[in-house]
């Protein structure tokens, strides 16, 4: 069995065709199919379903997409490894962050870390937090940057810093604390349920009585803070995302009486058993030093 045959199984696997397969590993179709029909005969079972939806996985191939997943990790991990010690501070980074972190946090830790960097590869994956936490458990990334809690037994999670979450409204707006029962009477625009800052918002305001009005649920940072801009609702959003529109005029920060400042927690979830390279130490040195 070669590794060529496990990543060409593992990408076939991905997008249930051998011909987008082929596309994303730069090999001809017939060299994609070598290598499946390869494997199927080592293991003396067919992998795949082949449908007119394109290949499926079947029950033996569920099995080996876990152990392939695992075995190629390990083995990129042993190439990290060896690339710290020949190479010092060169290899690869994979990272995975929610959106409004990727946008308001992540550019300026990367610019730090390339500049110290320069010849590590960097990769970065979007997701919400429990994504970010499969993707780590899967091994699919060496860090993973959340916002919401992820306990998981396998997953070790390291705090960086606690960020303000604070009510804004549109420019006419007085700065003014405004009650809880104003705050009921007030449309909202929210991220939408399901997502892990829509949960704790739901559970601090309804621990503080208050009995919020949503309005619209969009998970586009850009689009709530445009239309509270203009005027159709306020929103909960973190410092970070609205403090250069606060700074400018286009947003008002107002508080609300009877409930304390809210804050949530960005912190970083690895595997415990994956190994800790350079490259991921000095990325998380970064991100610390920036925000203490």
């Amino acid at each position: 069995m070669e590794l060529v045959q496990l990543r060409t199984f593992l990408k076939v696997a991905e997008h249930g065709s051998v011909t987008k397969a082929a596309a994303g590993l730069h090999l001809t179709q017939p060299a994609v199919t070598q290598h499946i029909r390869a494997l199927e005969r080592q293991f003396g079972t067919a992998l795949f379903e082949r449908t007119g939806r394109g290949m499926l996985l079947n029950g033996p191939g569920e099995l080996l997409r876990d152990y392939a997943r695992k075995a190629l990790a390990a083995i990129e991990d042993g190439q990290q490894v060896i690339a710290d010690i020949v190479q010092g501070r060169s290899g690869r980074l994979i990272l995975a962050a929610g959106v409004t972190t990727s946008i308001f946090h992540l550019p300026r830790w990367l610019q730090s870390f390339r500049e110290a960097h320069p010849d590590v590869d960097i990769t970065v994956k979007t997701g919400r937090s429990r994504e970010v936490a499969r993707m780590a458990l899967d091994r699919e990334i060496d860090l993973g940057l959340v916002t919401s809690p992820v306990p998981h037994p396998d997953l070790e999670a390291l705090p960086l810093f606690d960020e303000q979450i604070v009510l804004v409204g549109p420019p006419d707006s007085s700065p003014s604390p405004i009650t809880q029962a104003t705050l009921s009477e007030t449309p909202l625009i929210l991220f939408p349920r399901g997502t892990g800052f829509r949960a704790y918002l739901d559970q601090v305001l309804a621990q503080a009585g208050a009995a919020p009005h949503v309005k619209m649920e969009t998970d586009s940072v850009e689009s709530i803070k445009g239309f509270v801009q203009v005027g159709l609702g306020m929103s909960f959003l973190p410092l970070s995302a609205v403090q250069a529109e606060i700074d400018a005029g286009l947003l008002v920060r107002v508080d609300v009486e009877g409930i304390a400042p809210l804050t949530r927690t960005t912190a970083v979830v690895r595997r415990k058993d994956r190994y800790f390279g350079v490259a991921a130490r000095d990325f998380l040195a970064i991100a610390r030093g920036q925000n203490t």
